[in-house]
């Protein structure tokens, strides 16, 4: 789809097959924002898009009364602002010089052409590309607003500053947007670590709402992935706006309502710690925005960043590749660990078949727990004596891929790197430095640290034949060095050109992001990262609810989740692995438990799920996502479907003993088509009903006692029966009906015993 951008007197049509975006230069020569919405004809004529003259109200300054008698840049629907020329509003940029804290940017040209890589920040490929010139002539800079088009229905946006005079940005947003409220309500996500996605709203009111991170990456306390939702939206209908940074550092995200409905969004670099020196070739460029906007609902904005993002954020190498069933040993040994434990774990999950062993945290120094070793790139030969190449070649030769933890931004007090260059170390070379996880980060804004981490994950990943790592990084930052404004930035961007150099050496390489978890899942990482560890959290139930709030801004090919042991290690909740799976089944699926512990039923039950896995995974990783349910409804339910394949994820959140009949909500299949569906068989251990068991069997038992636990380890009941076939219309109307919940009597083919935040898996296919 080309020319997506058209230029017309005085103003600009952006335009998609999802969205259109007109951008009108008013009088006095500052770019305002005259509609972003659905697909509407760009025509020549927007005169009944403009917003008509009238008298400014009460208070207002006039900003020029030569150019506009009636303008006010306080109530305009500016696509920028700065303060003290009558904007009484959050600014999107703070600039001063030792003259003037007063900046004027007029519209002066524009220029259409390819869009092209930002340099030194992560970039979209490919798009057409709007640069708006602005230029305040006697403060001698220049202000140029970036926007990018993609026929997926996205806008992308960014700010670029220049100055031929030494001058100081304070805050810098990639973009700027105000809309007409339409009853807004903000989704956002808040949360920590083992809790991250965790899903806020509210409804907007004459206010500001501010929220973002400060530690120095994305963050899981708020992640950058926002939306605004017309009051009268659902999952499938109305009008919603969705918000993303292609960026990993600290941020800030505002909206905010004035007293005449006006809704100002903005976002981009957190302005703590933010001072940055523009000059003469020097400009300063912020990370790329981006915005979509649906008239389908929110499952119709999830849709477009899902197709955006597969095709033009995450690494080519990979970027329609299936991703391979895993084994992470984790939470299955912790550090205690040696090569016969691994290699004995190996053999386990090959025959289970999976495709892809990963040895995580402990190889290395002398790492028996978190207070050593990191930074010292050698291998722990009390556990590896034949090291990582050793291991490798072993694992590699049962026919699996092997990939490796790294955690390559932190160092250890206790270490051989520290020891040596001290100085590496991120610090105000002042007070004593503050340690999080028992370690310190390096200062990636040196080249030669950068150097230094590059020629060891190089080596060994070469060595050893890598085929996967794991990129881990555990606290936030503290002890930041005087007289560096920039530096939270700097370090973002030293981190970049890291990762940009582990990417052009080793194209072919599996890499995953992890920051405890989920506390660096942006689109910036993603943009170097094939897939990212969701959470720590591994509970299913707590994992049904994060999982569910990130997909909707997240592919699925880029979230990794894991079945674990039944108890969880968080919580110590314990579900089944049945619900585990069917909670983890949509997106990239892996293991991360302790196979030497299985019992023989447990050892089929996950070959079963694996054998399932695969058969769906296209679907799993690739398809549509549908968010249908959420936790506040009393389940949680996803649905995923690819070329006549489907998915349908469903969580229970607590057990009533007066259970509704159920209805199953989907969308995405095809109308006029007749799909099979059915549940994905699954077994009861029966100790889940207690004495209860009793009532069945001929002879009596304790309901903890010897014999009933001998028996789970071999046997287990089937659960319910559900298949059939219906209209894929049907379906999406959601006339499938599910069997009845177990309410405290009988069981029978059609009962679905699930409790408290039990779980199913039902499966399409078309005939």
């Amino acid at each position: 789809m080309g020319n997506m951008i058209k230029a017309i007197e005085h103003a600009f049509w952006l335009g998609t097959e999802q969205c259109s975006y007109l951008i009108h230069i008013n009088k006095a020569g500052k770019p305002v924002c005259a509609y972003f919405g659905a697909k509407v004809p760009l025509t020549e004529d927007i005169s009944a898009f403009l917003e008509k003259d009238g008298p400014s109200n009460g208070r207002r300054v006039i900003y020029d009364k030569e150019k506009d008698p009636n303008c006010s840049l306080d109530d305009i629907a500016a696509e920028f602002s700065l303060p003290h020329k009558g904007d009484q509003h959050n600014p999107s940029l703070l600039l001063e010089n030792s003259d003037s804290f007063v900046f004027d940017f007029v519209y002066e040209s524009y220029e259409i052409k390819e869009a092209g890589p930002v340099e030194g920040l992560p970039s979209p490929r490919g798009g057409e590309e709007l640069v708006l010139i602005l230029r305040d002539q006697r403060m001698e800079a220049e202000l140029d607003l970036h926007y990018l088009v993609y026929e997926e229905g996205v806008i992308g946006r960014y700010v670029e500053i220049k100055s031929s005079k030494k001058i100081l940005c304070r805050k810098a947003m990639s973009y700027q947007l105000v809309l007409p409220n339409e009853n807004f309500i903000l989704e956002s996500s808040y949360g920590n670590w083992a809790g991250e996605f965790q899903k806020d709203e509210a409804k907007l009111t004459h206010m500001g709402y501010f929220f973002g991170s400060n530690t120095f990456a994305s963050g899981d306390n708020h992640n950058p992935l926002f939306f605004l939702k017309s009051g009268d939206s659902s999952a499938e209908h109305g009008s919603v706006y969705g918000f993303n940074l292609i960026y990993s550092g600290s941020h800030r995200e505002e909206v905010e309502v004035n007293s005449f409905s006006r809704v100002r969004v903005s976002a981009g670099l957190s302005p703590q710690h933010f001072a940055w020196e523009i000059d003469k070739g020097k400009p300063f460029v912020t990370p790329v925005a981006i915005l979509a906007y649906s008239d389908k609902g929110m499952n119709g904005v999830t849709a477009i960043f899902h197709s955006f993002i597969r095709g033009r954020v995450i690494p080519e190498a990979h970027r329609q590749d299936l991703r391979p069933v895993l084994y992470n040993n984790w939470e299955g040994t912790y550090m205690k660990f040696n090569e016969g434990k691994i290699l004995s774990l190996a053999r386990k999950a090959k025959k289970l078949g999976i495709e892809l062993f990963v040895l995580d945290d402990g190889w290395f120094g002398h790492r028996d727990a978190d207070n050593s070793s990191l930074g010292d790139y050698t291998v722990y030969k009390k556990k590896l004596p034949g090291g990582i190449s050793g291991l490798s070649k072993k694992i590699h030769k049962m026919g699996m891929l092997f990939g490796l933890w790294f955690e390559p931004e932190a160092v250890s007090v206790d270490s051989d790197l520290y020891r040596a260059h001290p100085d590496w170390a991120i610090s105000d070379g002042i007070h004593p430095n503050s340690e999080g996880r028992n370690q310190l980060l390096l200062n990636l804004t040196k080249p030669e640290v950068r150097d230094y981490l590059f020629e060891h994950l190089h080596r060994i990943i070469s060595e050893a034949k890598l085929d996967f790592i794991k990129w881990d990084q555990n606290r936030p930052l503290s002890d930041i060095p005087g007289g560096e404004g920039g530096f939270v930035h700097r370090y973002i961007l030293g981190l970049y050109e890291l990762l940009s150099r582990v990417r052009e050496a080793h194209p072919d390489l599996w890499m995953e992001n992890c920051a405890s978890g989920g506390g660096r899942n942006d689109l910036g990482m993603f943009s170097y990262f094939d897939t990212g560890w969701v959470s720590d959290d591994t509970d299913s139930f707590e994992r049904a609810s994060i999982q569910a709030n990130m997909i909707k801004g997240y592919p699925a090919c880029v979230m990794s989740n894991h079945v674990a042991a039944k108890t969880s290690h968080q919580l110590l909740r314990k579900t089944s692995l049945g619900t585990k799976f069917d909670v983890a089944s949509i997106g990239v699926l892996g293991y991360e438990l302790n196979l030497n512990d299985l019992d023989p039923i447990d050892k089929k039950e996950l070959a079963a799920q694996i054998e399932t896995y695969k058969k769906y995974r296209a679907a799993a990783q690739f398809g549509e996502v549908h968010v249908l349910a959420e936790k506040e409804d009393g389940r949680i339910i996803v649905s995923s479907i690819k070329d006549g394949q489907a998915l349908a994820s469903y969580c229970n959140v607590l057990q009533t003993p007066h259970p509704a009949m159920e209805k199953l909500p989907l969308a995405g299949f095809e109308a006029g088509k007749t799909y099979e569906f059915s549940v994905r068989p699954e077994k009861y251990d029966p100790r889940r009903f207690g004495s209860l068991i009793n009532m069945i069997l001929p002879f009596h038992v304790k309901e903890e006692g010897k014999l009933v636990n001998v028996v789970s380890r071999h046997y287990a009941m089937d659960a319910e029966k559900f298949s059939g076939t219906m209209d894929g219309e049907a379906l999406n109307a959601g006339a499938l009906t599910l069997g009845p919940q177990w309410a405290g009597t009988g069981l029978g083919e059609n009962v679905r015993v699930l409790g408290d935040f039990g779980a199913r898996l039902y499966l399409f296919d078309a005939k």
